[in-house]
């Protein structure tokens, strides 16, 4: 109840101020008038949310009031744009925004820019809060955009108010928390009622250009109350338009609204001058035999884009974690193994990855023509997004996932005869188990199925097809 009360008081602060400033002249009336709806939808966001922001980082000091004063640059570069896509219409050429928007986003990679390691939550709630400021680039859903900022912006807020929670202060980190995760939803109402479908640009106005936004940056502020306002500009005359003379299409038009009487200028034709009856005629007017030009043609096909290299990968991330990824042509032992580590092989060609001693799991993902060895396996193993490859365990392997592969040869050891084959759309699948003699017999995974309806049981059965031949 008594927050309630106090963001009434402040409210009913505000509205005096605008009046006791309204009635003290007409020159602040003027200057308030001159300002666009939109832009005075956007101070009215600055007073009731970026300047309460602004009071409680100054409260905390240091890098925090630092990066307060950066942000509120920030937002006056955003106003600034503002001001051009309230006067201006939308510049044709995409070049013109970008270099319209660049002032905003040099202030944005400055609040970015400033880190240290004793605010680490701090900056980094600063820093996707930041981007908020660059909703203009989203017009087809601006206010999801901001929504989900504020929702990462939270993540590393709810951190500050962890850390603090002991310290001395406490409530002063609470109160600043609390005024900058509000911000952003005055930023989304503001977008609501403003720029719901992204900048709403003047469409009566001239196209914006580079000039546009130095001219607006420059509107100097209201005069202060009681000041007359300087005379208006001398009133020049306009210039007389000159007549502009008839093109050819109002020629053609008004020739074509004259009706019958367009054919009387026409001269009529002699028989003499007729070419259809007078052979002699054509004689000087030869057809233009045709050429080919298909050896000539070339067809032009799209530029193929170069593909990036990424280099390879093979190393322990905190001894839980075996990464082998983007190898070509390689081969890997992996020796340094305990049961609480897994394996993660990704995007290898024509390489060939050991596992020696027991891990808890290995996956396979999107790798081609790679082959895999591995002793022993507490889970099992799973191979997903492959094409051409060989998996061999020679211990335990309680069981072998295969999804979305094409071609996938598993090797069976006699310890692990009791595995189970887990497939998902997969094709090409084998198993191959060994016989006494120490050969291997190579079985088929089943890869179709047939379904029927079972009037006795009351539900589908599903059986497998065999092969035929």
């Amino acid at each position: 109840m008594s927050q309630q009360l106090e963001s009434l008081c402040l409210r009913l602060e505000r509205c005096v101020a605008k009046l006791e400033k309204c009635s003290g002249g007409s020159g602040a009336g003027d200057s308030a008038d001159s300002v666009p709806a939109s832009v005075v939808a956007y101070n009215e966001f600055v007073e009731d949310f970026l300047k309460p922001y602004y009071a409680a980082s100054a409260v905390l000091g240091g890098l925090i009031d630092e990066q307060a004063k950066l942000f509120q640059t920030l937002s006056d570069k955003h106003r600034d744009f503002l001001m051009v896509v309230a006067k201006n219409a939308e510049p044709k050429d995409g070049s013109v925004l970008q270099k319209l928007l660049a002032p905003v986003s040099g202030a944005m990679s400055k609040v970015q820019d400033l880190r240290s390691a004793d605010y680490k939550n701090y900056c980094s709630a600063l820093n996707e809060g930041s981007m908020a400021f660059s909703w203009m680039g989203y017009p087809k859903a601006p206010m999801k955009f901001v929504e989900g900022i504020r929702d990462s912006v939270k993540f590393y807020t709810n951190k500050v108010l962890v850390e603090s929670k002991n310290g001395d202060k406490k409530e002063e980190n609470r109160a600043w928390v609390k005024v900058y995760t509000g911000l952003f939803d005055g930023l989304i109402e503001y977008i609501k009622g403003n720029h719901r479908t992204g900048p709403s640009w003047n469409a009566s106005g001239s196209p914006a250009t580079e000039a546009s936004l130095s001219s607006s940056s420059s509107i100097p502020p209201p005069p202060p109350a009681g000041v007359p306002p300087p005379p208006p500009p001398p009133a020049v005359a306009p210039k007389p338009a000159k007549a502009q003379a008839p093109d050819a299409m109002s020629k053609l038009l008004s020739a074509i609204n004259k009706g019958g009487d367009v054919t009387k200028g026409l001269r009529k034709v002699n028989k003499d001058e007729m070419t259809h009856k007078n052979p002699e005629l054509r004689k000087h007017h030869t057809a233009v035999p045709f050429k080919s030009q298909t050896a000539e043609y070339k067809p032009v096909g799209m530029a193929k884009k170069a593909a990036v290299k990424i280099p390879p990968k093979f190393e322990l991330e905190d001894g839980k974690k075996w990464v082998v990824e983007y190898q070509e042509g390689a081969t890997i032992t992996i020796d340094d193994t305990n049961m609480k580590q897994i394996v993660y092989i990704y995007k290898c060609n024509k390489s060939t990855i050991q596992v020696k001693g027991k891990v808890n799991s290995i996956i396979l993902d999107s790798c081609k023509k790679t082959g895999l060895v591995f002793d022993a396996l507490v889970s099992g193993s799973e191979v997903v997004n492959c094409q051409s490859v060989q998996v061999q365990a020679q211990g335990q392997c309680p069981t072998v996932s295969i999804d979305k592969t094409d071609g996938c040869m598993v090797y069976l050891n006699k310890e692990c005869l009791d595995c189970q084959i887990v497939t998902a759309k997969s094709s090409e699948m084998n198993v191959s188990v060994p016989r006494d003699d120490g050969d291997y017999d190579e079985h088929p995974i089943v890869e179709q199925f047939r379904s029927y309806w079972s009037p006795t049981k009351k539900v589908f059965v599903t059986e497998c097809v065999d092969s035929l031949g």
